[in-house]
């Protein structure tokens, strides 16, 4: 028999230093893995076992004085492999972290204002309105940073009216009329008056950070039921401005211990009681009157509920969310073929196939193709969700889309659940890997026609809520946060 042939001194050294570099890259894994904190304590003590046991086992034959040609070489691929696997995930794990960091827990809210004129008017840039007096709508919350957003950019006088309704009503036909509101207040004009964009035009927009104190829950999410709001924004800009119109309104009670889920859809024109007011408006509107923690509060009042976190997303983080994970399946109830108003986006009868995520925006948003209306939208939306969360939660989902989920929901969601809270619940899933059973049910109502807080001067369609489907939707919400089986 002939003689095993002897590695090279410079494969001998290759490998080592390999193995040197491997096991730096381990301990650096090990950090990291730990630091994003979502791995059950006996899962992580498996994985760093094996490691070990790898680096150290490999170590052990490598130092060996004598080592035939093969093994080294074999070696030096398993080395090769493991580094690109252990480097690949690693560089995941900071994307994940610097994804967790940048977007759970607020520290501070974009609020957006416009500088508002007549479209005939003169002016034409921020510029021209120099030296001007301006009209605005006194805000009792961070009113100099307001002052100051504008003032930094033009110098111009500001006075207040105390209706912002009829100021912006005035800038319909005033043309030398300057106003500077919230966003969120010039969105309520068009919702209510489609030809008011015919009328007034955005001179400029001033773009406002300001520090958000968030109410800490003392709640263990891991451990204790409790209710989220999943709050859509009409907008489809970059950024979630802190007030605008409170589109979609989902509560969603968990119960960690018995695995239920319950989604009750609530119509965005139900007209409630704003806390701290003797008026009444449209749940939508609420968004624009003081920001999610209104809408929080009027939800609260309304089903005698505690919400304790809220999970607000812009019409991006939709079509974003499901182009990354190549498309959903959308089942059309109706017997008959219709096009959303929204988009060009065709549902045909019992129609059940892949869609991308421009179309389930629009299928999530239409209601005048149903003659129940928003109430029909209701239950699209929680189909829209059932399907995103079993496509999302699909192992191969997150294998093939991880990098794409992650790239698409930057900026376009805000929540007030921490880092350890999303950590602890992913722990639970890991750990436990529980089947989480979701129901869904929405709250009806009557249309009517009825003044509102924010639009106080015409008329406007509301929907009158059913007290016995509110009663209901109370009782079972109730059931989910109570039952311990």
């Amino acid at each position: 028999m002939g003689k095993r042939k002897r590695a090279s001194l410079f494969s001998k050294i290759l490998s080592r230093l390999l193995w040197l570099i491997a096991s730096v890259i381990t301990v650096y894994f090990c950090f990291k893995l730990y630091k994003l904190n979502i791995l059950p304590i006996k899962h992580y003590l498996i994985i760093i076992g094996v490691l070990i046991f790898i680096m150290l086992i490999i170590g052990l034959i490598l130092f060996r004085k004598k080592l035939g040609k093969k093994l080294v070489e074999f070696i030096l691929l398993v080395l090769l492999i493991y580094l690109t696997i252990c480097t690949f995930a690693s560089l995941r794990i900071n994307k994940t972290i610097d994804f967790l960091k940048n977007n759970l827990g607020l520290d501070f809210e974009t609020n957006i204002y416009y500088v508002l004129v007549n479209d005939d008017s003169t002016y034409k840039e921020l510029g021209d309105i120099k030296g001007r007096n301006i009209y605005s709508f006194k805000e009792s919350k961070n009113e100099d940073l307001i002052e100051s957003g504008l003032l930094d950019r033009v110098d111009v006088n500001i006075s207040y009216k105390d209706s912002i309704y009829d100021l912006l009503n005035q800038l319909t036909y005033d043309e030398d009329l300057i106003v500077y509101v919230n966003s969120g207040n010039y969105d309520v004009m068009v919702q209510n008056n489609g030809e008011y964009v015919n009328y007034v035009r955005i001179l400029d927009t001033i773009e406002i950070k300001t520090k958000k104190e968030v109410e800490k829950s003392d709640i263990d999410v891991k451990k204790e039921p409790f209710i989220i709001l999943i709050n859509g924004i009409d907008t489809r800009s970059d950024y979630l401005p802190s007030r605008s119109l409170s589109d979609v309104n989902m509560l969603v009670a968990i119960n960690p211990n018995t695995h239920r889920i319950l989604l009750v859809g609530i119509p965005r024109d139900y007209y409630l009681t704003i806390p701290g007011t003797e008026y009444k408006d449209k749940l939508t509107h609420t968004g624009t009157i003081g920001g999610v923690d209104t809408t929080i509060s009027t939800l609260e009042n309304a089903f005698d509920i505690e919400i304790s976190h809220y999970i607000r997303v812009n019409f991006n983080f939709v079509v974003n969310l499901v182009d990354a994970v190549d498309g959903i399946n959308i089942y059309n109830d109706e017997t008959y073929t219709f096009t959303c108003s929204s988009d060009d986006c065709t549902f045909e009868p019992e129609w059940n196939y892949n869609v991308n995520g421009r179309c389930t925006l629009a299928f999530a948003r239409e209601r005048y193709a149903y003659s129940s209306g928003d109430s029909h939208r209701v239950e699209n939306q929680q189909q829209v969700i059932k399907r995103l969360f079993e496509k999302i939660t699909s192992s191969k989902t997150l294998i093939s889309s991880y990098d794409k989920i992650l790239n698409s929901l930057n900026g376009t969601f805000e929540t007030s659940l921490s880092n350890n809270e999303i950590s602890s619940l992913v722990k639970m899933q890991l750990n436990d890997m529980p089947d989480w059973y979701i129901e869904s049910y929405r709250v009806t109502g009557t249309g009517d026609s009825a003044y509102t807080y924010s639009y106080p001067n015409q008329e406007l369609y509301v929907m009158i809520p059913d007290d016995y489907s509110v009663e209901e939707a109370i009782n079972r919400l109730n059931e989910i946060l109570e039952s311990d089986e």
